[in-house]
């Protein structure tokens, strides 16, 4: 009788136990470190390299009045 009652608490444990198990994905390798550092490093200097938005307060306007 006990078994028969236990049966479904013991499936249930074993369900959360199995859920609860870490699945992320490994970390870069050394080498895709480096890549992705020279590639943010690269990015920031394009994003340095452009000219910021233009002063709109000396320019015309795009509204058809």
């Amino acid at each position: 009788m006990i078994l028969g009652r236990m049966k479904p608490v013991f499936l249930c444990l074993l369900l959360l136990l199995g859920a609860c198990r870490d699945q992320q994905p490994p970390g870069p390798t050394s080498e895709q470190s480096a890549q992705l550092n020279e590639a943010e490093n690269m990015l920031n200097a394009e994003a340095a390299n452009e000219e910021g938005p233009a002063d709109r307060a000396t320019g015309p306007s795009n509204s058809s009045d």
